[in-house]
């Protein structure tokens, strides 16, 4: 079925609002306000107010990450055409790279640079005269284990399928997870998490000839400050090596590219920050929101009202893989399994009998 058509049925249009929401409190009535502002055309910023017994947050990440020492480069050149973030429109770099050629250095090892790097990839097969610098700070020569379980490394990359072990979503690891301490579970998400890359052999062939022929080169060392070189006009990464006998390096490049990811503190977040502390909730062993197996908040409990939250910004609780779309489904499963448990209105549990009736509403384009 067409998501048109999905959305037509379930009556998505007077579902959802846009807006920016500023701030939520608990009222005397065993509910909650939703204080958001709206921007219109002709019409400025208006303020509105939503009022729910039952909320659900699932904000995602609160910004992209941006490394300290390119964001001073930008501070002070506003050169926001040479030095950007993976998430930030750089077409511009691949064109030019197409025509001209030059070198790339790429900062962050996860699955975001596995994705540049076969951008790039891409576009030299169109130009050979194209190079790739990839700092990290510290070499991986072995991947992280886990019992038996051991994941691939090959230079320097960590490969696994999935960003968590496959038995973290439904398997034994997941029942391990809610039943350890704090501190155990924290060790646990160490272990089994960490920055990885999808294990493909695409990738994995793209890396080992671009090491063999030469054009992808790996670097280590800690980043002192990135400046324009005046004799070449590149730019410049003056890194630290890891050793006295290392000295200072410098890596010249055309462009740099951030592939570190997003940032996920709640500081980040004016909406959740404000509800951290006005309420004191307490954060989980990853400094994020502590929810429970049902990703409810606990502490928001207002009378008969419940506050529940999923996806990254949980991170460290009892579920793992939060950060992803079947970890999506399953915290909304959770969470909707008490609402019918607690007698929401409007909300039963299935039966038998309830999920072919309402997979047969679905086949006919029937509202739920």
């Amino acid at each position: 079925m067409p998501i048109e058509n999905e959305s037509a049925r379930i009556g998505w249009e007077k579902i959802w609002r846009f807006g920016r929401v500023r701030a939520i409190r608990k009222t005397d009535d065993d509910r909650y306000v939703v204080a958001y502002s709206q921007t219109r055309p002709g019409e400025g910023r208006v303020h509105r107010l939503i009022v729910a017994s039952y909320l659900h947050l699932a904000v995602g990440y609160p910004a992209i990450r941006f490394l300290p020492d390119l964001q001073q480069y930008r501070e002070l050149t506003h050169d926001f055409k040479s030095v950007v973030n993976a998430y930030e429109d750089h077409q511009h770099i691949y064109d030019h790279l197409r025509l001209h050629g030059g070198t790339v250095l790429i900062r962050g090892r996860g699955v975001v640079a596995s994705r540049v790097l076969q951008q790039l990839y891409e576009t030299r097969k169109m130009n050979a005269d194209i190079d790739v610098i990839h700092l990290m700070q510290t070499p991986t020569f072995k991947g992280s284990q886990y019992g038996r379980a051991k994941r691939m490394a090959r230079h320097h990359w960590e490969f696994q399928p999935f960003n968590w072990p496959k038995a973290a979503w439904g398997g034994d690891l997941r029942f391990q997870l809610e039943r350890v301490t704090d501190d155990e579970r924290d060790q646990l998400l160490n272990d089994w998490g960490g920055t990885t890359t999808s294990d493909r052999r695409d990738w994995l062939a793209m890396i080992e000839e671009g090491v063999k022929v030469g054009w992808y080169k790996i670097r280590f060392g800690h980043v002192e400050r990135v400046e324009r070189e005046n004799e070449t006009n590149k730019l410049a990464t003056v890194i630290r090596g890891r050793t006295t006998l290392e000295g200072r390096i410098e890596l010249l490049a055309d462009y740099i590219i951030d592939a570190t990811g997003f940032v996920a503190n709640l500081e980040s977040n004016p909406l959740l920050h404000d509800l951290v502390e006005h309420y004191h909730l307490p954060r989980n062993v990853k400094d994020r929101l502590k929810v429970n197996t049902n990703f409810e908040i606990a502490e928001m409990q207002n009378g008969k009202g419940r506050v529940f939250a999923s996806g990254a910004t949980t991170l460290g609780s009892a579920f793992a893989p939060v950060d992803s779309f079947l970890g999506m489904q399953y915290a909304a499963f959770r969470s909707a399994d008490l609402l019918a448990h607690l007698r929401a209105p409007s909300l039963r549990k299935l039966n038998t009998f309830r999920s072919i009736g309402q997979w047969l509403r679905w086949a006919w384009g029937v509202s739920p």
